[in-house]
């Protein structure tokens, strides 16, 4: 998501989040200050802003069937709301923060020289949360099977004997490398950028 696109999202969350919210009367939590209550607001702007219109609105009705309080006015708890947000459209898989992160550590790299960078992004994408030790064994030994996989639907190709499968399979595996790539070139532009400025 680009910069406009980023200031278009969190023009609409303000629009039609919370200023919905503001109009129905809810309030911030008792005992909670004014500049928590802004943060945790903005917070939720930067984090909302990959969300439609109509999916923004059905936020703000939600929200409001779980407001907190005797009155049933108080604004409900960020993770409640993000929760929320995520059961009507969940964030795409790049704004998940432990993908883009992970990658763009000296772990992307690591994984990448390894030859398991696509399954460690897959793994990351469907998981949300590093791996274990199980868990990169796995990844090393789905990695050695998609290679073969690659291999087996190259040939395929070349010899004008691949199926429909076969070059869906091979075009989801290529898009995934590529931007699970990128991520990685990220982290280390950055790391390159932070070792020259010191």
């Amino acid at each position: 998501m680009d910069s406009e696109e980023k200031k278009a999202g969190r023009d609409r969350v303000r629009s039609c989040l919370f200023d919905r919210l503001d109009q129905a009367g809810l309030v911030r939590k008792r005992g909670m200050s004014a500049e928590a209550h802004d943060q945790a607001r903005k917070r939720l702007i930067d984090h909302l802003a990959y969300m439609d219109e109509a999916n923004l609105l059905t936020l703000a009705e939600v929200v409001m069937d779980h407001a907190d309080g005797p009155q049933q006015n108080v604004m409900p708890a960020e993770v409640t709301i993000r929760n929320l947000a995520h059961g009507l459209q969940a964030p795409p898989f790049a704004e998940k923060r432990i993908v883009s992160s992970w990658l763009a550590s000296v772990e992307g790299p690591i994984a990448e020289a390894s030859g398991h960078l696509v399954e460690l992004y897959r793994f990351l994408r469907a998981n949300g949360r590093p791996p274990m030790a199980f868990d990169m064994t796995q990844i090393k030994e789905r990695a050695g099977s998609n290679q073969r996989q690659r291999q087996l639907v190259g040939d395929r190709i070349e010899r004008a004997a691949a199926s429909a499968a076969d070059r869906e399979w091979l075009e989801a595996y290529l898009q995934d490398e590529r931007a699970a790539r990128a991520l990685v070139a990220q982290g280390q532009d950055k790391r390159e950028t932070a070792h020259e400025d010191a």
